[in-house]
């Protein structure tokens, strides 16, 4: 049975015309969270200064966080505006609790992302709302810059640009195309109608939900973004996301990275038609050649190595590496030395 409870006890006094400003739905995914950094998280929610709010939280079956102390935090912390708490019946992951919220945050305009371990400044609602309603683009999705900071809460970057050298943000349209390879979209800054996610729906388990909502949003119109960092964002050994996350081994790496690009360019080819995706799928057949020593794979991924250089170039040499030396590569790349 999923679990509701419903915050209607506070009066909610935020500063401002709420009732003129667009609503925005939070939607918060929790699992087993870490109760310092969700205080945290939660306290800067409770002060954000746009003044129509609503936070939707779905706990993903946590098995050994209860439902009823992640009720008692909840009600402690969130006193500014009302939230819905809700349980799954059994894990989803993140991206199908994701898309639980979409559907959930019903008469909402907006929504936002939100993940159970950041930092957001109090202006980061009402910054990235101006800018959706205010950028001659007309953007069907906008996203911002973070600061980094580490487990400790200690700033480590202060953009995420300077802490990862291959991000890159992108705005404009035509987006789609550049989607394909990298997603410069942090799914924690996003904000976008809620009408256009729900039509996106379902998620496919394949791609993280930011790079998919980013990828059919460009394909829609323009992205913008702030240049200027909207939240903390934390970095630590259990983030989802991350270059050469979960790769230990050439195996690893074959899972990891070559699999999930080949089943993240199936799943973009079955809602768009762009001619950049069908170069996207003769590379990767070219990199599952070149991985399994086929005759005439290294040729081929040196022929396509211009789609994207980097990678190639490792793959076709660093994947014949010495195993120790592999790895020394891998966490190289993972600290964003190379």
């Amino acid at each position: 049975m999923i679990n509701y409870i419903y915050n209607t006890t506070n009066s909610f006094g935020k500063v401002g015309d709420g009732m003129a400003q667009k609503s925005v739905a939070i939607l918060l995914a929790v699992y087993e969270p870490r109760e310092d950094w969700l205080i945290e998280l939660l306290d800067s929610l409770n002060e954000q200064t746009y003044p129509n709010l609503t936070l939707y939280i779905r706990d993903d079956a946590s098995p050994k966080y209860s439902f009823e102390r992640l009720a008692e935090i909840v009600r402690e912390h969130v006193t500014a505006f009302p939230y819905t708490l809700m349980q799954n019946e059994t894990n989803l992951g993140s991206n199908q609790t994701f898309a639980r919220l979409v559907t959930d945050a019903k008469d909402e305009h907006y929504i936002a992302f939100c993940d159970q371990d950041d930092v957001w400044l109090a202006k980061k609602i009402a910054n990235t709302v101006a800018l959706m309603e205010e950028s001659p683009l007309l953007p069907t999705l906008v996203c911002s810059n973070v600061s980094v900071m580490d487990g400790d809460g200690e700033e480590i970057a202060p953009t995420i640009d300077s802490h990862r050298k291959r991000h890159v943000f992108l705005r404009g349209e035509g987006l789609a195309k550049e989607l394909i390879y990298r997603n410069f979209v942090i799914g924690c800054t996003v904000i976008m109608e809620r009408a256009r996610a729900l039509s996106y729906l379902p998620f496919p388990d394949c791609i993280v939900h930011d790079h998919y909502l980013a990828f059919r949003a460009a394909q829609d119109g323009a992205l913008d973004y702030l240049e200027e960092p909207q939240m903390r964002y934390r970095v630590y050994g259990g983030n989802q996301t991350g270059v050469m996350t979960g790769v230990k081994t050439k195996e690893d790496y074959l899972k990891c990275r070559i699999r999930v690009f080949a089943n993240r360019i199936e799943a973009f080819s079955s809602v768009s038609a762009i001619p950049e995706l069908k170069l996207a799928q003769e590379w990767c057949h070219a990199r599952m050649r070149n991985f399994n020593r086929e005759k005439g794979g290294f040729r081929a991924l040196w022929s396509l190595r211009h789609v994207n250089r980097v990678t190639s170039l490792f793959e076709l040499f660093g994947l014949r590496f010495p195993n120790f030396l592999f790895r020394f590569a891998v966490r190289l790349i993972a600290k964003g030395k190379i």
